[in-house]
């Protein structure tokens, strides 16, 4: 990836965590980060942690990993909402460069990158995973969420054959 030097450095990942609250329908996600001593949450859409996860689990190979020096933020515990991501793998230490822009509550943006080993990754990518299918079930005709007291299908006319029209 370019631009890398546009990234804090944040090391080595000791844990990402993949947490919702709420009941389907208005749930809210984050993935509790903690990295060389900091911790922060970074908030995001369902989608974007269920792509996140998806990616991860394409690599699910196991090998020894190296530690790289890393620089770290003033601010702890702090919360960001997710603006955008990448993933990008490597195979010479099987871990994953995590780069992402986030905004905080003051409109303050971070950039940041952190490398967490693949084995552990694959873990997360696994709960976010089930965090993920633990929501409302998706409408075979249309992809939309089903709600608990019913769903409107757009592509559901009433009619049970298509009628060519000639």
């Amino acid at each position: 990836m370019e631009d890398k030097e546009k990234y804090i450095n944040l090391g080595k990942c000791d844990s990402l965590t993949p947490k919702t609250f709420g009941k389907p329908g208005k749930r809210t996600f984050l993935i509790d980060i903690k990295c060389s001593g900091n911790s922060f949450n970074l908030w995001l859409e369902k989608q974007q942690l269920a792509s996140i996860s998806q990616n991860i689990t394409k690599y699910k190979s196991f090998t020894k990993t190296q530690e790289i020096n890393s620089f770290s933020p003033k601010e702890e515990n702090a919360n960001y909402k997710l603006i955008d991501f990448a993933l990008e793998f490597q195979t010479e230490t099987n871990s994953f460069d995590f780069y992402f822009v986030g905004v905080d509550d003051q409109d303050k943006g971070i950039a940041a990158t952190f490398f967490y080993d693949n084995k552990y990754a694959q873990y997360f990518a696994n709960e976010s995973l089930k965090i993920v299918s633990q929501g409302r079930p998706i409408c075979s005709l249309c992809f939309n969420p089903i709600n608990e007291d019913g769903h409107f299908c757009i592509k559901l006319n009433g009619h049970i054959e298509n009628i060519k029209i000639v």
